[in-house]
């Protein structure tokens, strides 16, 4: 059974728009990503910030990633709206058990193959040689709005913020 989607996908937003990229710790089901997109899709086409309708909308990337979406030049996602939005996260997070919140893991590419280790791991594999700064491609979940999600949320370790974590 397919989810009809109500909200838009993240592709027809601006650049400008902000998003907040969270890390599952488990590839996540066909099921889960049913389930999780139906409760993401109810709560975005309700959020709004004073009484303002927000726009905005989601993707579940490479079974691993929740990306969502706002485009705050129609409307600002205000300190309460985010907080409703992250309560959303962590329920969602508590109830598949996916670690969402945790920044202390670095998600990277190992071939086609997405791999996880939290920082320290992470350290020591740069240390050792087994992962390269100009070869390993990280995931930089930090970034800020759709147009760093296209052009740098995949990036080779040097240009990142793991470049801080070599020696």
């Amino acid at each position: 059974m397919a989810l009809t989607k109500k909200t838009p996908d993240i592709s027809s937003f601006e650049d400008h728009t902000r998003v907040w990229v969270f890390q599952s710790s488990k590839v996540l089901t066909d099921v889960d990503q049913l389930e999780i997109s139906s409760i993401l899709d109810d709560f975005l086409v309700k959020w709004a910030a004073h009484g303002a309708d927000l726009y905005a909308g989601f993707e579940i990337r490479f079974d691993r990633f929740i990306v969502i979406a706002v485009d705050e030049h129609r409307a600002l996602a205000t300190g309460c709206s985010i907080d409703s939005m992250m309560k959303v996260v962590q329920q969602i997070d508590q109830h598949y058990k996916l670690d969402l919140l945790n920044r202390m893991k670095v998600a990277y590419r190992h071939g086609e193959e997405i791999m996880e280790a939290n920082v320290n791991k992470f350290t020591q594999l740069l240390a050792n040689g087994e992962l390269n700064e100009n070869t390993t491609i990280v995931f930089n979940n930090v970034v800020q709005n759709k147009g760093d999600l296209d052009a740098q949320w995949e990036i080779p370790v040097k240009n990142s913020w793991c470049v801080n974590l070599m020696s």
